[in-house]
């Protein structure tokens, strides 16, 4: 329970942080340059995971109590989420640009960046906002949006 509440704590923060105010909010949302590095590195052996079907290594990276919230709005649960499968012909890697590390807390982070996605002609150009919570010393998924680019969408 108490997780559920720091992620709904983490997410109102993100939220209520992007109100115009002063200098000092701003200030407190910039990540220092070594856990943004880290987080951004993260990120990227996250995906290269999911990308070459580690299993493993997603269920690892995963937070009990994940959400996720597809392109269409679906909700995703830990358990879909996780379950990763080989491709039978491996994609193109995304191009993966613009990350961005917003620090709410020393233990939940947002890391935002955008990517191309060839192998997904539909959904080809997407926004994605990922929330790291650390737990128990190890940076784990917690909640995940993704959003279809909106000059490119279906084009």
């Amino acid at each position: 329970m108490s997780t559920t509440l720091t992620t709904i704590i983490c997410i109102a923060v993100l939220f209520t942080s992007s109100v115009p105010g002063s200098a000092q909010g701003k200030l407190s949302q910039q990540a220092d340059a070594s856990t943004s590095r880290e987080l951004v590195a993260l990120q990227k052996a996250f995906i290269a995971a999911q990308e070459r079907g580690d299993a493993e290594y997603v269920k690892n990276a995963v937070a009990s109590g994940f959400t996720g919230i597809e392109t269409n709005g679906d909700i995703t649960d830990r358990a879909e989420f996780i379950g990763v499968r080989p491709n039978e012909k491996p994609a193109e890697s995304p191009m993966l640009y613009d990350f961005k590390v917003i620090q709410l807390d020393r233990d939940c982070a947002v890391v935002t960046y955008n990517g191309v996605f060839s192998s997904n002609p539909k959904e080809r150009y997407q926004h994605v906002s990922d929330v790291w919570v650390n737990e128990d010393g190890h940076w784990k998924l917690k909640f995940q949006q993704i959003t279809l680019n909106l000059w490119s969408a279906h084009d």
